[in-house]
């Protein structure tokens, strides 16, 4: 598939939630489409690997959040677990007036996204490698953000304690998931109040140019986050708060 039929299906998919790209704009996705695919015959980035599917699943996927109103130009946003840069690099392309920092714990993986940055000309975002375990205790992180954003990290529960602690008070938590959400929503509303969120909104949308279902979870943070959370790095996946008791 040529670049320029890639982009096509993006536009599309795009102007069905009132979208349009810009000629940098279109620019930047076609070079991203083939830094991805470049690096990805040295290292795993993705399983996904043809150009339509990379707009439709990838782009689409990760820019949905903008349908909802949810993501505004000068916020400060957080990408927790980035992986190849989904969803924060499609975010910071459409929306450059905000501010991004992407959040990996894989030290190859930032390697790439340093690269594609600079490639792609974008400003502003940084690139962080770490645990959101712990860099969400450390002070330059901790509550200093307006959303935070997670894609493909986990049940709602392990999202939540990566995600709601560098989220300060008022500003939203988003948790990308797939169409079968409502089985983590009962927990996953106690998981927020004890984080000092509330689950606001959860929407239920199909991806453009395709028949895939996706959901957006909404949390506000109404209070602090108590200072144990997060627990230590790997303690959300093997010990998840939906197991414990409130007051573990």
């Amino acid at each position: 598939m040529k670049d320029d039929e890639m982009i096509q299906i993006l536009e599309y998919g795009l102007m069905e939630w009132g979208i349009v790209l810009n000629a940098e704009q279109r620019e930047r996705f076609m070079r991203l489409t083939r830094w991805l695919m470049d690096w990805n015959k040295r290292m795993n980035l993705t399983n996904i690997t043809e150009p339509e599917r990379i707009a439709v699943e990838h782009y689409l996927d990760s820019v949905a959040p903008l349908a909802f109103g949810l993501l505004q130009g000068g916020m400060r946003v957080v990408d927790v677990g980035t992986g190849a840069g989904f969803p924060g690099l499609p975010l910071a392309i459409l929306r450059p007036q905000a501010s991004f920092t992407l959040v990996e714990a894989t030290r190859k993986k930032t390697d790439y996204l340093r690269a594609v940055m600079a490639e792609l000309g974008l400003t502003g975002v940084e690139v962080v490698w770490g645990r959101a375990e712990t860099l969400a205790h450390q002070p330059e992180y901790r509550e200093r953000f307006g959303v935070a954003i997670a894609r493909a990290l986990g049940a709602l529960d392990v999202v939540l304690e990566c995600t709601l602690p560098f989220v300060k008070v008022g500003g939203i938590a988003v948790a990308y998931k797939g169409p079968r959400v409502s089985g983590e929503l009962a927990f996953g509303e106690k998981v927020a109040a004890l984080l000092g969120g509330q689950i606001e909104k959860v929407h239920r949308f199909p991806l453009p140019q395709s028949d895939l279902q996706r959901t957006l979870v909404v949390v506000r943070k109404t209070t602090p986050t108590p200072p144990r959370f997060p627990r230590r790095a790997g303690l959300p996946e093997k010990r998840p708060l939906r197991l414990l008791r409130k007051g573990a």
